[in-house]
């Protein structure tokens, strides 16, 4: 049986591995130049970085369970899922606050302002003057929060709440005890 701490070491380092591959679809998508812009875009961003964390956690968490003995309860998976989540998280969050403050401190601008362009074409004719001029002065207040270490820490926060939600999931998923009668524990009837 393995001990909490190689529990806590195995998620740790599988979390710096998943955080590693949400940076690397991060900048892929960066170098494609594919913006979170428009209505339906954003919220397909957000499932396919969901998919994919997901699934590169499933992956690592049977690579775990099967190495302790391909048994785990609901509160070491649950713990498991959770410490490589936020591990992640604080990676990623880490990697942005960098990316943002060194290497494209425009980056966020350069997305509202497409943003902006697409309600402008989105909205034209379907609204007043008046309205849309309210609508672009939201994204331009928007825009001025974005990228602040206040707003990142906000959203790391927000992140640690939805990663425990999916922690809770895939742990109860995913956990394994063994048989209460098992032949290999010597109580058959």
């Amino acid at each position: 049986m393995e001990t909490k701490d190689s529990l806590f070491i195995s998620a740790l380092k599988n979390g710096l591995i998943l955080g590693g591959v949400s940076i690397i679809v991060f900048i892929l998508m960066y170098v494609a130049d594919v913006k979170p812009v428009g209505i339906m875009m954003p919220i397909l961003v957000g499932l396919l970085g969901l998919a994919i964390s997901i699934a590169v956690l499933v992956v690592l968490f049977k690579k775990y369970r099967t190495s302790v003995g391909g048994f785990i309860s609901f509160r070491d998976a649950f713990l498991y899922c959770l410490i490589a989540l936020v591990t992640a998280s604080v990676l990623s969050t880490v990697f942005t606050l960098i990316f943002i403050k060194l290497i494209e401190p425009d980056y966020y601008k350069n997305i509202m302002e497409a943003q902006k362009a697409y309600m402008e074409n989105y909205l034209s004719g379907k609204v007043s003057d008046e309205q849309m001029a309210q609508t672009l002065d939201k994204l331009d207040e928007q825009a001025a929060n974005m990228g602040s270490v206040a707003t990142t820490v906000k959203n790391f926060f927000i992140g640690v709440i939805i990663n425990g939600i999916i922690a809770l999931i895939v742990g109860a998923i995913m956990k394994k005890n063994p048989e209460m009668f098992d032949d290999a524990a010597g109580g058959t009837i």
